[in-house]
């Protein structure tokens, strides 16, 4: 199961603009008027994506080997 990268607030006060969200890979910026800039990392995601996919590749499969009595 994948779990959530964590995001951190860089401006926690809600009457400060802009509000900033930092993520692993992706940075949005929330103006007052409403306009929001998304900034991508995209090493930083390729990184995770190879991570994640090695990740899965490195776990063996796990078969049942039991059955149904009839």
């Amino acid at each position: 199961m994948a779990t959530r990268k964590k995001k951190t607030e860089t401006n926690t006060n809600t009457s400060e603009w802009p509000k900033v969200t930092v993520g692993t890979h992706l940075t949005i910026t929330t103006y007052e008027n409403g306009k929001t800039e998304l900034k991508w990392d995209d090493e930083q995601l390729r990184k995770e994506i190879r991570e994640a996919i090695a990740s899965v590749e490195q776990k063996p499969i796990k078969k049942s080997l039991k059955t149904k009595a009839k």
